[in-house]
């Protein structure tokens, strides 16, 4: 009987690891790893390079194992093949500079050089098998690229978007031909192998079972509380993939990557409510165990120790920066050479794939302890350091700040204003006549200029001329109305907003096209709203939701014009609330076409809003 007892020891400790690197991850500012490096690090130092801390057992290894499985599956989810299409339509270019042209030579030139560099490490005795390798090689992390991408605001810009390709097309293609391989090599009957046309066979009638039955009512009702009916699909078709897969004899790998196909396409959008659970579900638990596990099993010593390592590690380490870096040069045909290297450096990430791949080849014996070992690290320095390369050398993206705003008057009131303002990421100068409340500002890091705000040749040396609107907060009414008459008919300004405590000045500000705010104006307006609206209004207005925010977007990105609502995506939980066109107001609905220069006002969370202001905002 006390063999059949469960030990939960190593599972806690791996959980531990688990919930704490990310918080050490965070504290490393300087070097900044992605979460799964640190994972796969910790495993190291519990595991057989470290304390050895960790006992094998088989429901720990049906842990690593539906871990792997589990992170294949999101690495489906994430690929959008409605993106390709798009841009494959979007773009007029002749055939060879369109991006899914250049994407894919670019793949066929990596795959070209890592077969000839895998055949010459054969040569010299470094590795045992060369497709297995090329493939290994050929590889790139998409789990890398497309966070990085995000961060810089590429993401959505052409460059961006032939490294995204290039990425998902080398995923899929690896994906493939890595279960191609292996099932040639383990099957003596070659008709096997066709046994994996089954499985694409199975992705497309799962795919159109499901676009049967997402659509329908109870489908909706049940996908909340405690039926959660979208989860409990997803788990089952990953498991009929898996079982699929093992019945044909082939590894779970393309199995489990097209069975987050189908929900990705099912779903639309990975930004989705079943998207976020799965991800939660997997990023969670069953994925850092994997990683953790991935260190655990790996023993440093074993290759440190080998004199093989001497040689082996520098020129993996080479290799899998060749073979990217060099066919990047066929971004040249669009971009400048600092682009294009900066492209092949983050094209040459990897990470979970070849980590996959290497278990696999090890598994098998057709990679050897040693090799895996090098393979593991050059995941672990390629992911870590080329990022860092391509935050150096790629372009930098700034958002175009359309919220440049003048505040005429420092006083309580404007400073609380602005502080709100600033937190919207808003551009704010302050104009002031006295010398203490300039120092005061200043040392609160905001821009301020010295002098008389009534004084025209003074205006113009603070470019006021160039704000979106200007705040006038004056004692003095006199003063008040003539910086509203100054601003709107001298320096051309169209948005002014008047703050005062005066009822004659309401009527004088209006006179010069100033909106005019007061404390009775204000007041009646709150308490109206919450009185009529007021979960919408709390929801907007609330100080500690510093998360949701409005916008409005002037539409700027040629792509997008004469294209109907419909065939819109925003990013994550964003809504056009309104479009405004030459003054007139439109009410959006899915027919509306945009054009340029409309005003958007869009609702959603801050970093959603961020990436919709770079989708749609900014030329090309």
């Amino acid at each position: 009987m006390e063999h059949n007892i469960i030990s939960y020891n190593s599972l806690l400790i791996i959980i531990l690891l688990a919930t704490f690197v990310p918080f050490v991850i965070k504290k490393i500012k300087w070097l900044p790893l992605p979460i799964v490096v640190g994972e796969v690090l910790a495993g190291m130092v519990i595991g057989k390079s470290g304390f050895n801390l960790i006992e094998e057992s088989a429901w720990l290894n049906f842990l690593y194992t539906f871990g792997f499985a589990f992170l294949m599956f999101l690495s489906g989810l994430e690929i959008d093949f409605n993106l390709i299409k798009s841009k494959a339509k979007e773009s007029n270019e002749k055939w060879y500079k369109k991006p899914v042209t250049i994407a894919f030579f670019l793949f066929m030139g990596t795959i070209f050089l890592a077969f000839i560099i895998s055949y010459f490490l054969k040569q010299f005795g470094f590795i045992l098998n060369v497709p297995l390798i090329t493939l290994i090689f050929s590889t790139t992390s998409l789990g890398i690229v497309v966070p990085t991408l995000k961060e810089k605001h590429l993401l959505h810009g052409e460059y961006g978007q032939i490294i995204l390709l290039s990425a998902l097309i080398a995923d899929f293609a690896t994906m493939v031909l890595v279960t191609v391989y292996i099932s040639l090599y383990t099957s003596a009957a070659t008709y096997k192998v066709f046994l994996i046309l089954l499985l694409f066979v199975a992705f497309f009638v799962f795919y159109k079972m499901g676009l049967k039955f997402t659509g329908k009512k109870i489908i909706q009702d049940l996908a909340q509380a405690t039926s959660q009916i979208k989860v409990r699909g997803a788990f089952s078709l990953i498991l009929i993939f898996i079982a699929l897969a093992q019945r044909l004899g082939t590894e779970i790998i393309l199995g489990t990557f097209l069975a987050g196909l189908i929900v990705s396409l099912l779903d639309e959008g990975d930004h989705s409510d079943l998207s976020i659970k799965l991800d939660a579900i997997g990023y969670g638990f069953f994925i850092p165990i994997f990683f953790i596990m991935v260190g655990a099993n790996f023993d440093i010593r074993s290759v440190l120790n080998n004199p093989k390592s001497i040689y082996l590690i520098p020129a993996l380490l080479i290799a899998v920066y060749v073979v990217k870096i060099i066919p990047s040069f066929i971004l040249r045909l669009k971009f400048s050479l600092k682009e294009t290297l900066s492209a092949g450096f983050l094209l040459s990430s990897r990470l979970s794939l070849i980590i996959a791949t290497s278990a696999i080849g090890l598994k098998l014996h057709i990679i050897s302890e040693e090799t895996n070992g090098a393979i593991l690290l050059i995941a672990i320095i390629t992911c870590t350091v080329s990022p860092l390369i391509f935050n150096k050398l790629s372009p930098a993206v700034t958002v175009s700040k359309q919220k440049n705003i003048y505040m005429i008057g420092v006083k309580k009131r404007t400073l609380l204003l602005a502080k709100r303002l600033k937190d919207s990421d808003a551009d704010i100068t302050f104009i002031t006549h006295n010398p203490d409340k300039y120092e005061k500002t200043k040392n609160q890091d905001y821009k301020v200029h010295l002098g008389d705000p009534l004084d025209i040749n003074f205006l113009n040396t603070t470019d006021i001329k160039n704000a979106k609107t200007v705040v006038i907060y004056k004692t003095t009414d006199d003063i008040s109305t003539e910086l509203c008459r100054i601003c709107s008919e001298v320096l051309g300004i169209e948005n002014i907003l008047l703050l005062t405590n005066s009822q004659e000045n309401i009527l004088e500000g209006n006179k010069y096209g100033a909106t005019v705010i007061s404390p009775e104006f204000a007041t009646v307006f709150m308490a109206e709203n919450l009185i009529l609206h007021p979960k919408a209004f709390t929801l907007l207005f609330d100080e500690h939701n510093d998360d949701f925010c409005m916008e409005e977007i002037y539409l700027k990105n040629p792509i997008y014009f004469d294209k109907s609502l419909r065939e819109l995506r925003l990013p994550g939980d964003c809504l056009i609330l309104s479009i405004i066109r030459k003054g007139e107001k439109i009410i959006p609905h899915g027919n509306n076409v945009l054009r340029s220069e409309d005003l958007i006002m869009l609702i959603g969370s801050r970093d959603h809003i961020d990436e919709v202001k770079l989708l749609l905002g900014n030329a090309e």
